[in-house]
């Protein structure tokens, strides 16, 4: 990123101040909603070994596959932070990268929430 420094006499580019704090705003969304991913996935997961616990629910093959689905959302939820960290380093800005940025976020969220509603019926 670049930064913009304010001097007493001279006049700064409104537009290009604009787009650098909009450019890390933009950083600061993706990197949030990323981490907002993994720590549900692992709420959820939490919830499962408490019911898991209780007896609520069999130990059995449907627990092993939502427990799967919740895993690979918080390995896409990594993923995707640790491309914005290797992107920033190597002098990307995140408007380069927000393809792929979207395609995690979907994936992680996609595998949230089959990882939730496959144990859902079981627990109906």
């Amino acid at each position: 990123m670049q930064t913009v420094k304010k001097e007493k006499g001279s006049r700064v580019d409104p537009v290009s101040e604009n787009k650098i704090k909009n450019e890390s705003l933009t950083t600061e969304l993706h990197f949030e909603l990323l981490k907002q991913y993994t720590w549900l996935a692992s709420a959820v997961i939490g919830a499962i070994v408490i019911l898991i616990q209780l007896n609520a629910v069999e130990l059995g093959k449907d627990i092993y596959i939502s427990l799967g689905f919740l895993g690979l959302s918080i390995f896409f939820s990594l993923v995707g932070q640790d491309h914005i960290v290797d992107s920033l380093l190597k002098g990307k800005d995140i408007y380069a990268v927000s393809k792929i940025l979207k395609l995690i976020r979907i994936a992680s969220m996609f595998c949230l929430a089959l990882g939730a509603g496959y144990i859902l019926p079981g627990i109906f």
